[in-house]
């Protein structure tokens, strides 16, 4: 559903700059951004630039997922970041901390910073590596429609 609304030019490329600027706070690609938020990138692209005005459910996602004062995109007043109603037990520098696989799921479990990360570099990982994945999945897939055909003759001959 899109929201109907009579927004100004100048509103609305200050909306897209404060878009790129938490996308920007964050380190994260506008292709990464874009995936994280289930969007193309030339849809954020658009956005960014104040060419469109996106729909309720992008600022729903970008709310949920970076913890975005609505305020701050829409008006821009007030904190980038809603305040974290509950803080993490463990310190911030994580890194230096994690030993174990316990360690491991705490963070992914407790920090949306972490798990953005983590979504970040998978996205990255998955666009830079496109071709060379397609092209083993075919492989993978072909090989085992091949020994499942083997199999069904094995079974015939019996």
């Amino acid at each position: 559903m899109t929201l109907k609304t009579d927004v100004s030019p100048e509103n609305l490329a200050a909306l897209g700059n404060r878009i790129k600027e938490l996308r920007k706070f964050f380190k994260i690609s506008q292709k990464d951004f874009a995936a994280s938020l289930s969007m193309a990138n030339s849809y954020l692209s658009e956005i960014e630039h104040g060419k469109a005005y996106p729909a309720f459910e992008f600022f729903h996602k970008i709310s949920k997922i970076y913890n975005v004062n609505l305020n701050y995109l829409f008006h821009g007043t007030g904190e980038m970041f809603l305040p974290r109603e509950k803080k993490p037990e463990k310190p911030i520098e994580w890194i230096d901390e994690i030993e174990t696989i316990d360690d491991l799921l705490w963070f992914m479990e407790h920090s949306s910073m972490f798990r953005n990360s983590i979504m970040g570099y998978a996205a990255k990982f998955l666009y830079e590596n496109e071709q060379f994945l397609k092209k083993n999945v075919h492989k993978y897939i072909n090989k085992s429609k091949s020994k499942s055909e083997e199999n069904n003759d094995d079974e015939k001959e019996e």
